[in-house]
């Protein structure tokens, strides 16, 4: 096996976990959940649910989510089962049921342990066939500058989001804001220039562990992103976008990849639409260091 070459590294991230929420529902996560390093504000159709749809069976409860506003409007029928199957004796015809609009929550009453509570939006993305278009318009990080990931709640005090929200209700009052929480991981990735089938197969068997995240892995992430789709926003609120070769420090690309479609979302800005598990960004960084 040949092995006459100067290795260099990239970089690597992905999306190991997402989660999506409307920024007045965040309370739904732990207080101990630190898991998410950047989320994205995004701009979606108005849910909604007709309440004179909603219908009892003994499995399972039906009703209608009226999608979007005005002549942009569908309807889709849903079907949940809100007590799992470990409780076979419940029948759904017990529940009563109340939909409270300012916080699209759906409470369902009769359960002897108590009201459930669903937020619409959860319960949309999970049980609905359809992708749910996405529009992204702001991205930042959910990251200290020491490196201390910030807890998911404290988004909904973030100066910078409250003033992405207050100019979407003014801009956009057919939409709703809704968060994407990401949870990305990162690795190196040894670049190989070459077809050479030997180095190929060597880089494949070489491949490195995770890293552990730190600033300037999330830094140039959130740059990758910044710059693939290219927030309404991100432009209004920072005249500059920031710069990939910046914080690509000693790696010679940055790879960014999400998995939208395992939420059921179809991602897109004015500027770009993304494929499912595209590669967002490889950018060659050493030559211009």
């Amino acid at each position: 096996m040949n092995t006459n070459y100067m290795p260099e590294y990239g970089l690597q991230t992905w999306a190991y976990h997402l989660s999506m929420s409307y920024p007045f529902a965040l309370d739904y996560l732990s207080p101990d959940d630190r898991r998410y390093n950047i989320y994205v504000a995004t701009l979606i159709p108005k849910l909604s649910i007709d309440e004179g749809s909603v219908q009892f069976f003994e499995d399972y409860i039906r009703f209608d989510v009226i999608v979007g506003t005005g002549e942009h409007t569908s309807r889709e029928t849903l079907d949940i089962s809100i007590i799992s199957n470990d409780i076979p004796e419940f029948d759904h015809r017990k529940f009563e049921f109340d939909y409270e609009k300012p916080r699209k929550a759906m409470v369902f009453k009769g359960w002897k342990k108590g009201p459930i509570e669903l937020n619409l939006l959860h319960v949309y993305l999970t049980e609905s066939k359809y992708y749910l278009d996405t529009e992204i318009v702001y991205i930042g990080q959910a990251f200290r500058e020491n490196g201390e990931r910030l807890p998911a709640e404290e988004l909904m005090s973030d100066p910078t989001l409250q003033k992405v929200e207050a100019g979407i209700l003014r801009e956009y009052p057919e939409k709703d804001l809704a968060l994407l929480l990401l949870e990305f991981k990162s690795q190196l990735v040894e670049e190989i220039d070459s077809e050479n089938e030997d180095l190929l197969e060597l880089q494949e068997i070489t491949k490195n562990p995770p890293l552990e995240l730190n600033n300037q892995i999330i830094d140039a992430t959130e740059a990758a992103l910044i710059n693939y789709f290219k927030p309404e926003y991100t432009k209004k609120l920072n005249n500059n976008s920031p710069s990939v070769e910046d914080h690509g420090g000693h790696y010679r690309s940055v790879t960014v990849q999400i998995h939208p479609d395992i939420m059921g979302l179809k991602l897109f800005s004015k500027e770009k639409t993304y494929l499912s598990n595209e590669r967002i960004v490889s950018s060659p960084l050493l030559s211009k260091n």
